[in-house]
């Protein structure tokens, strides 16, 4: 198999682009440690954009088959496009922030492509893959840290935010970097092959990610990571995840006592019935939860009174007069976001994407000739449920920090897909062609025994 795979792919990966890809990686999420540069219009993301872009350009001998999945990107990116549009009709007053809007979200996207395009062997998209889950140990590490300074006591102004930042704002951010990013180490602390070392190292990092986690008071996040390491666990072992399931019935036994109080604080007795034990009626939710439904209730009317869409950036400008105490918040749900600005055919598009990232991660999962396969694909389609979970309650899909190295990953995984296709084809495809030679050959044995026999009946007959 290794020998048909050396086969198909005829060219690998130039080692200045897999040098630039590897430092994307690992820049991206954690450029605050970096020093800042910026042109105007550019910035050092910018320029690791175009270096690549050109490197690929230039890579004349790679594989020119098409990205799957092309079709699905650029709807969505013509539903931005048309919210840009639709919001200068309503209001062009901030059209350079808009506008801004729209080329992050697509810039951050098209890593996707680049990585297709630019990876051409999998011997590179394993060292990427490898510098991804490098990546998510370093901030593991920067979360311990925040952890370890802070303390293990509740405060809302010292929630973990790292990788991002020391500000407790960026804490739910924080969180949903950690949800996504656990899943290729879960994946790879289960069905690594290749190194021993990798995996124990993966499942280490599984076990201090969620501890991190805890400390970034995310309560969504506690109940996503449950329902991905159930869905996990479950398919490796029944045992493993019932016990799963009971630790999570019993989580007041184990948890950090600061994570119980933040999880207890999502419900609260009312002022108004103090003394009232185990009764519904004087329970209520706490400030923050509530104030989701109330902002989600505001969007509902915008969207009922604008079903094409507000206008891209829009949705802060207009929620004050739906919801006067929350203007300018977020709808602290992509899905809602989205819809509210872009219409009621977003929500339709970022599904069909998400869908076939989805089927991606599957087919990939299935190819039983190859180890590594079940780690990319089921990295690929867990990670997809787990962006579409941390985006029900935050808007964070065209976040680019936390996304990019999702689409980065997302484009390797299909590369790996169509190498591995195209290794499959040949390897159908040769014996077949094996078996026309060899009957040729036979052929070809045959024709000049006769030739032989016939010139020794016409020399019979001459003699006589």
């Amino acid at each position: 198999m290794k020998a048909e795979s050396q086969a198909v792919e005829h060219t690998s990966t130039p080692r200045p682009l897999t040098y630039l890809l590897m430092f994307t990686v690992f820049y991206i999420p954690n450029q605050r440690m970096f020093p800042d540069f910026s042109l105007t219009g550019l910035n050092i993301t910018n320029l690791l954009f175009i270096a690549i872009l050109a490197l690929t350009m230039r890579n004349k001998n790679k594989d020119r088959t098409p990205a799957p999945l092309k079709t699905q990107f650029v709807f969505y990116f013509l539903i931005l496009t048309w919210g840009l549009v639709i919001g200068q009709v309503y209001d062009a007053s901030m059209f350079f922030g808009d506008f801004q809007t729209l080329k992050n979200a697509v810039l951050y996207m098209l890593l996707f492509f680049l990585a297709y395009y630019a990876v051409q062997d999998t011997k590179t998209i394993k060292l990427l893959f490898l510098t991804i889950l490098f990546t998510v140990f370093f901030d593991i590490y920067l979360g311990l840290r925040q952890v370890l300074d802070y303390g293990f006591g509740y405060n809302e102004a010292r929630r973990v935010a790292a990788p991002f930042s020391w500000n407790s704002t960026d804490a739910n951010r924080s969180a949903a970097y950690y949800t996504i990013y656990m899943i290729p180490l879960a994946a790879a602390a289960l069905y690594y092959r290749s190194s021993r070392l990798v995996r124990w190292g993966a499942l280490a990092c599984v076990v201090f990610a969620i501890f991190v986690n805890f400390f970034t008071y995310s309560r969504q996040s506690y109940g996503i990571i449950a329902v991905l390491l159930l869905l996990l666990t479950m398919r490796r072992n029944v045992m493993l995840g019932l016990l799963i399931v009971v630790a999570l019935f019993n989580y007041h036994l184990w948890l950090p006592d600061s994570v119980i109080q933040r999880i207890d604080m999502t419900v609260a007795t009312k002022d108004s019935m103090p003394g009232v034990v185990a009764a519904p009626l004087n329970k209520e939710l706490d400030n923050s939860t509530e104030s989701r439904f109330i902002i989600w209730s505001g969007a509902a009317q915008i969207i009922a009174h604008n079903p094409w869409g507000i206008g891209l950036n829009h949705f802060g400008r207009d929620i004050g007069t739906y919801a006067p105490a929350y203007a300018h918040y977020d709808a602290h749900n992509y899905f809602v976001l989205t819809t509210a600005e872009n219409g009621v055919l977003a929500p339709v598009a970022l599904l069909l994407l998400l869908l076939g990232l989805f089927r991606i991660g599957r087919n990939v999962e299935q190819i039983k000739s190859e180890p590594d396969a079940k780690v990319y694909g089921t990295a690929l389609w867990l990670g997809v449920l787990a962006v579409a979970m941390v985006n029900i309650y935050g808007s964070r899909f065209v976040d680019g920090n936390l996304m990019s190295n999702f689409w980065i990953f997302a484009g390797l995984v299909t590369r790996y897909k169509v190498i591995q296709t195209q290794t499959m084809a040949q390897s159908q495809a040769t014996p077949e062609k094996s078996g026309r030679t060899a009957a040729i050959q036979d052929r070809s044995l045959i024709r000049p025994r006769r030739a032989v026999k016939s010139a020794h009946h016409t020399k019979i007959r001459v003699s006589q």
